[in-house]
């Protein structure tokens, strides 16, 4: 898949996985790259650079959790500005696609 056809879309995407539910880093990867059947996969270097960029702008947070084995995982889990946020992004990209698809036609 062409990357440049996902950029800007990942705030969109880890905000409607967070929507969900709080989820840890990996599990994120491994939702995503299952949902697209493996054809996108998220790597780490994007990953939390986007994550650490929607806790700076208060539309999620992060908390320790110590799992039965004794490890901590960090989970990331959104804030009501982020679903704020997220239902206005979605409208916006609803659009969007209805006026792609206006050029390129139905999928």
């Amino acid at each position: 898949m062409d990357r440049e056809l996902l950029k800007g879309s990942t705030p969109l995407l880890l905000l409607s996985l967070l929507q969900e539910g709080p989820m840890y880093g990996y599990q994120i990867i491994e939702t995503v790259r299952g949902r697209t059947d493996g054809t996108y996969t998220l790597k780490e270097g994007a990953l939390y650079p986007a994550l650490h960029k929607l806790e700076g702008a208060e539309l999620i947070a992060s908390y320790w959790q110590t799992q039965p084995n004794g490890r901590d995982r960090r989970y990331y889990a959104i804030l009501p500005a982020g679903a704020a946020f997220l239902a206005k992004k979605k409208v916006e990209w609803s659009k969007f696609v209805a006026m792609i698809s206006g050029f390129v036609g139905p999928s």
